[in-house]
């Protein structure tokens, strides 16, 4: 597994596409896709967005991701760091920040490479 991070709009998605030689049709979205789909094509964009949705509908979101990866164990996964910026005042978005950076800490943990896209400048951090 590849683990890409980084804040909003900083090219974390083309990267990886730089990265994997690959076009958008192999790339799923987090924000739109169905759940039990979400870990079948090479690349995960917007974990962090497919994290919320599962969180909204009550499901076991380490389960599924787990499930996901164990499905897909070469799966390039995208997710934004959420942590980065203000703390929000809503109890509902903390929780959800907590949970994706808790999230993006056990997938780097497995991941076989990790980088962080700053600016879009990829820095390796692990692997």
């Amino acid at each position: 597994m590849i683990l890409i991070i980084g804040g909003n709009s900083q090219g974390k998605l083309k990267f990886a596409k730089e990265l994997l030689s690959i076009g958008d049709d192999l790339v799923t979205d987090g924000g739109t896709c169905e759940f039990d789909r979400a870990f079948d094509r090479p690349v995960l964009n917007h974990l962090h967005l497919l994290i919320r949705r599962m969180k909204q509908q009550g499901l076991d979101v380490y389960g599924i991701v787990r499930q996901g990866i164990e499905r897909n164990p070469e799966i390039t996964i995208i997710c934004d760091e959420l942590g980065l910026g203000v703390v929000p005042v809503n109890c509902e978005e903390r929780e959800l920040q907590e949970l994706t950076g808790r999230i993006q800490c056990e997938l780097a943990q497995k991941a076989a490479q990790v980088y962080r896209v700053h600016c879009s400048i990829p820095v390796k951090i692990k692997g």
